[in-house]
């Protein structure tokens, strides 16, 4: 459809619509687009933070550590039975700290670093360790048992052990003398530990040993799953690296750090955290702000169509006014009171039509009076008729265009009298038949007359068919029941109540209770309709008090305005 061709509601909502969805889309691309970004933000900065909390869980575990040796090795007595290696004893004082404070494992070493005594937690209780020392990583041991070590030192590191690498943290132990007479270990188990860290962290822990392969993960995995998943292989890793990884058919991401024990690099650490969590917030934030702005768009749209409908509903009016005068309604009007430029455009619409309204009947009725003029009977009869059939309309519930047909079809039912000899029309006498043909001719007169003219149709059927009758008598046609419209079975009794009502050249005018006497009888001869001479009666006083008083029903002057004197029916006794 071609621009110029649209309403102008949809030329006023067209472009309004258009900017609404083209903000609403962009306006949606980029609220998600930095929503996405806020989320993957946030998410970066959780998986920073998970790895903050695993490197200060192995702060938290060493502490725990030191706590713990320290508690073993400043009990009363206890350096002097290592001193003495006596085994027993230490265990007596070592194993009740060691079960207090939930140690995994606790080591006592004489000053050679010879084991003492040892217990690993196992179900629930510390059975003494049986497995032999392990030497591997136990570097931190040897600064601990040296002599010339500071008294208040932090010693750890990790050590292979038949059951995996064990976190260790290492506490001197000093006679009274300030003698150093061994050594206090308190370990936990990377694999314990990694379990921790997943709990502080609120992340998935793996733990690499330098050479990049896994030692420890908390996924459930099985070993070779776990390295296949997980491992680094030969590509190594690099501290605050950010590596996505499917484990499980799910996708994670993983951030690698340095595993760091007092100072010294051990292995790699790397926490993962599901990207689960941020494709779901996509989703849901697209979703959310997709119906938001459709939503607000729908909203934005509904308010521009209201007020395009409120501009445009007058202007509707006023075409569909302009269309129904153009087709011979002239009785069509806006009625807008409205104060604004439409209102006043309406307004100034209204009194043309008004005008061109009563333009039109006051043409007419100056041409059928000039038709009825060469008769001094005849004068101003299509003027009251015309009136007449109107006003009986209007008692019938007619519309105004339907009061409108029948006014002008009444003003000119007999126009094609002008067709017919004056020796004929002003006949005093009785007719010829000849001469009542040609009389009966004026319908057909009348139609040829008009056929150029665009009128109504309904003012076509009064003029062609007020001489019709109900029992198909009339002429010129013969028409009979329904081929008989309302149109002129009204004209026709305003025609014949006209012509009883007024001076004839054959007789003077009858009283208005013959009159309608005389249509009663009509009625019941099938010539008349029923209906239309019942609402006669009921305002028949009323228009003979009007035709008395109104000097324009007698033919005189055409100007005058539309009356309102019988506007509601009046019913009068018969």
């Amino acid at each position: 459809m071609r621009w110029r061709g649209l309403r102008m509601r949809w030329k006023i909502v067209g472009p309004y619509a258009v900017l609404s969805l083209v903000l609403a889309l962009f306006g949606a691309f980029f609220v998600t687009r930095l929503v996405i970004g806020s989320l993957e933000e946030r998410f970066a900065n959780q998986l920073a933070e998970a790895s903050r909390s695993a490197a200060d869980a192995v702060v938290r575990q060493e502490r725990d550590h030191l706590a713990t040796g320290r508690a073993i090795a400043f009990t009363q007595g206890f350096a002097t039975e290592l001193s003495d290696a006596n085994g027993n004893a230490v265990g007596a004082i070592a194993l009740p700290v060691a079960a207090n404070q939930n140690a995994e494992r606790v080591e006592v070493l004489d000053t050679s670093g010879r084991r003492v005594f040892g217990v690993r937690a196992a179900e629930g209780r510390h059975v003494t360790l049986a497995e032999p020392m392990q030497r591997s990583g136990w570097s931190f041991v040897q600064r601990v048992l040296d002599p010339n070590a500071p008294r208040d030192g932090k010693f750890a590191g990790i050590v292979d052990t038949t059951s995996g690498p064990v976190l260790y943290s290492a506490t001197p132990v000093r006679a009274s003398d300030g003698r150093l007479v061994g050594a206090v270990l308190v370990g936990t188990s990377l694999r314990t530990f990694a379990a921790r860290a997943k709990g502080e962290a609120l992340a998935d822990v793996t733990i690499y040993d330098d050479g990049g392969r896994v030692v420890t993960t908390t996924f459930p995995l099985s070993a070779d799953a776990t390295e296949q998943a997980l491992g680094m292989g030969e590509r190594g890793a690099e501290a605050g690296l950010v590596e996505s990884r499917t484990v499980a058919e799910r996708g994670y991401s993983l951030l690698y750090s340095p595993l760091r024990i007092r100072g010294d690099q051990w292995g790699w650490y790397a926490v993962a955290l599901p990207r689960s969590f941020v494709a779901t917030s996509v989703a849901t934030a697209r979703s959310t702000f997709a119906a938001l702005f459709a939503a607000a768009t729908a909203g934005v749209l509904l308010i521009g169509w209201m007020i395009a409908r409120a501009l445009t509903r007058p202007l509707a009016s006023l075409v569909s006014s302009a269309h129904a005068i153009s087709r011979g309604d002239l009785t069509a009007r806006t009625g807008l009171a409205a104060g604004d430029e439409i209102g006043e455009l309406a307004g100034a619409f209204d009194i043309m039509a008004a005008r061109l309204q009563r333009s039109h009947v006051n043409t007419l009725g100056a041409l059928v009076s000039s038709i009825d003029a060469r008769d001094a009977y005849t004068r101003g009869h299509s003027v009251r008729v015309g009136y007449l059939a109107e006003e009986l309309g209007r008692a019938m519930g007619l519309t105004s265009r339907e009061l409108q047909h029948l006014q002008v079809g009444g003003l000119l039912h007999d126009v094609g009298k002008i067709g017919i000899r004056d020796a004929v029309l002003l006949k005093p006498g009785q007719l010829t038949q000849e001469e009542r043909a040609a009389i009966q001719e004026h319908p057909r007169i009348g139609l040829r007359i008009l056929e150029t003219v665009e009128l109504p149709h309904e003012v076509i059927q009064g003029v062609g068919g007020h001489h019709e009758r109900i029992n198909g008598s009339g002429y010129p046609l013969g028409l009979s029941d329904d081929a008989v419209s309302i149109f002129p079975r009204i004209i026709s009794v305003a025609d014949v109540y006209d012509a009883l009502i007024t001076d004839r050249p054959y007789r003077p005018a009858l009283p208005l209770t013959q009159v309608l006497q005389i249509l009663d009888e009509e009625c019941e001869r099938g010539l008349l309709d029923v209906d239309i001479v019942q609402t006669i009666h009921r305002i028949a006083a009323q228009w003979e008090e009007r035709r008395r008083s109104d000097v324009m029903l007698e033919g005189f002057t055409l100007e005058m305005p539309a009356p309102d004197m019988l506007r509601q029916p009046v019913r009068v006794a018969a």
